[in-house]
């Protein structure tokens, strides 16, 4: 049975891990909690208030703009010989590499929270999903030739 969704399955998997990675984007990555006796006060931050990850969030916004365009209209630009697999592998890459490099670094006092783990695996998840693309353009292209 065909399915109705004209994406490819590495398209799938970046626009799900995508489109979550930004909703996380606004979940604690960074948390200080203080206590005393009974009371406590935390503080929390969201990706958007640390440069690493909000330059993350950037790319990986960037690249859902690009899927919509490429995959769900049809949009073809004529770059002549350039191809955007490798370019969108490399910018997903980017992107978890400033995911991880927010982890080492962190938020000053603050610590990490669950936000900045489940943005590392949905980065991850982002970069898989751009190697398959990658993956099925060659595919393409190779059946193209013959």
């Amino acid at each position: 049975m065909a399915s109705s969704i004209p994406l490819s399955l590495g398209g799938r998997i970046v626009a799900v891990a995508g489109a979550l990675f930004l909703l996380d984007t606004f979940a604690p990555w960074h948390r200080l909690c203080v206590g005393v006796l009974d009371a406590q006060a935390c503080r929390t931050d969201n990706a958007w208030a640390t440069t690493f990850s909000t330059g993350a969030a950037l790319l990986v916004a960037g690249l859902l703009a690009e899927l919509l365009a490429v995959q769900l209209t049809r949009w073809r630009p004529n770059l002549a010989q350039f191809d955007g697999a490798q370019f969108r592998l490399g910018l997903s890459g980017l992107a978890t590499g400033l995911v991880v490099l927010q982890l080492f670094v962190g938020d000053g006092a603050l610590e990490r929270s669950y936000g900045i783990w489940l943005g590392l695996v949905l980065t991850a998840g982002l970069t898989y999903g751009n190697y398959l693309r990658s993956q099925e353009t060659t595919v393409g292209r190779l059946s193209a030739n013959r």
